[in-house]
């Protein structure tokens, strides 16, 4: 390839999608884990060739550090590199509270690999959020 040549990077959506779904089905079993939902450019599908795949993670059995729970969501055998965040259900509603960009475009535009039903729990809440009487409340 001559310097004046253009390599482009390409992802095939699809193929990631299904792999990060198995990704999601393997670690699902642990630490009693909520949720998986893909974020970021996959989501909103304004993805590159050099795009990662942002992970939320919820879960309620977690080490307190923060490498720690990165090690354990993370998965170096995907063909896409996995950037995962991941909180305590409290910690998440903290952050939904708190207006965290990231925590409420997840629930907002992210697709979910795991914990439809929680999801779409936390969705309603976010929904009802806008009416100032009522609180976040999922359990």
């Amino acid at each position: 390839m001559s310097s004046a040549e253009v390599r482009y990077l390409k992802i095939n959506f699809d193929e990631i999608l299904r792999k990060l779904k198995e990704y999601a089905k393997s670690k699902a079993g642990a630490h009693k884990t909520r949720a998986i939902i893909l974020s970021g450019s996959l989501a909103k599908g304004s993805y590159t060739g050099t795009s990662d795949a942002d992970i939320l993670v919820i879960a309620d059995s977690l080490p307190t550090d923060i490498l720690e729970r990165y090690a354990l969501y993370s998965e170096p055998r995907m063909p896409i590199d996995i950037e995962p965040r991941v909180y305590t259900t409290s910690e998440f509603l903290r952050k939904i509270r708190e207006r965290d960009r990231f925590a409420l475009e997840s629930l907002q535009i992210g697709v979910v690999l795991y914990g439809e039903e929680f999801v779409k729990d936390l969705r309603r809440s976010l929904n009802n959020q806008a009416q100032p009487e009522k609180k976040i409340c999922v359990g």
